[in-house]
């Protein structure tokens, strides 16, 4: 299939997927179901036909505002689409190596997608709400295991250790180190410096990248957390003792990793200490 045919594709299927994650970014917090009802307005309440309900085009044509009460709607939702269509097109090329079919390559963007749209909803929650739900995690964890027995069944066969294992103890291992720095950090900041959630997500993270992946994420995430807050104080947009939601950091250094793959990560770092 040509290039430009399959990153069309990407791109259309990743700006369907991104519509349905605004319904999930939108729901989860206030308890609603993902399901049922159908779309709707958020301030008169109706419901949302199919007509008006095409991603990304709908809020071009009706120039962003609903169709019935013309209440303006939010830009995130586009924002959300587009952006998880463009991710869609990048993370189409990945190469996390440490995750590789061997047959069956379609079953690649599969997981690279669905790995990708947990961190996105992930990532918004936690921006607005300061709260990772715990419904993400489990499916995090859920469609991690399945990506590693898939990994196991079909991997390549230079692997002489199980990937299987790799993921579960990066999991674990994960997760024990970031509850102890947690607590290290209450200890000397006396009060939470990071939240439960982060560590759990950190856990889903191994499952998914493994212990030298999770470990170079979480590298990364620090380091753009680092530079993200020196811009942010230096423009005054966030005051000393503002709670940052952490989610957006590691997602993003999760996905760095998977998007790279551990081993070229490990080549860049080493050459540039050389």
């Amino acid at each position: 299939m040509p290039l430009t045919i399959n990153i069309f594709r990407s791109f259309l299927i990743g700006i369907c997927i991104g519509s349905f994650l605004n319904v999930v970014i939108y729901r989860l917090p206030v308890g609603l179901s993902i399901i049922k009802p159908r779309s709707f307005c958020p301030k008169c309440k109706n419901k949302i036909p199919w007509s008006s309900n095409i991603p990304l085009l709908s809020f071009l044509f009706q120039k962003g505002k609903c169709s019935f009460c013309n209440a303006k709607i939010s830009f995130q939702y586009p924002l959300i689409e587009v952006l998880t269509g463009v991710l869609f097109i990048i993370f189409s090329f990945s190469s996390s190596y440490f995750y590789s079919f061997t047959l069956f390559a379609p079953f690649e963007n599969f997981f690279n997608w669905t790995f990708l749209s947990i961190l996105i909803v992930i990532c918004f929650i936690d921006i607005e709400h300061f709260w990772i739900p715990q419904s993400l995690i489990n499916f995090g964890y859920i469609t991690g295991l399945i990506n590693l027995l898939f990994v196991e069944f079909f991997k390549n066969k230079l692997f002489n250790e199980s990937i299987l294992s790799k993921g579960i103890s990066g999991s674990i291992g994960a997760y024990i180190i970031f509850e102890f720095l947690r607590f290290a950090s209450k200890l000397y900041f006396k009060k939470d410096a990071l939240g439960k959630g982060d560590s759990k997500l950190v856990s889903m993270l191994g499952l998914w990248l493994g212990p030298v992946g999770v470990a170079l994420g979480i590298g990364i995430a620090y380091v753009i957390a680092a530079i993200f807050l020196l811009f942010a104080f230096n423009a005054k947009k966030i005051k000393k003792g503002s709670i940052i939601p952490f989610a957006p950091f590691l997602s993003c250094g999760g996905l760095l990793v998977w998007l790279f793959g551990n081993y070229s990560l490990v080549n860049l770092i080493y050459s540039l200490q050389l």
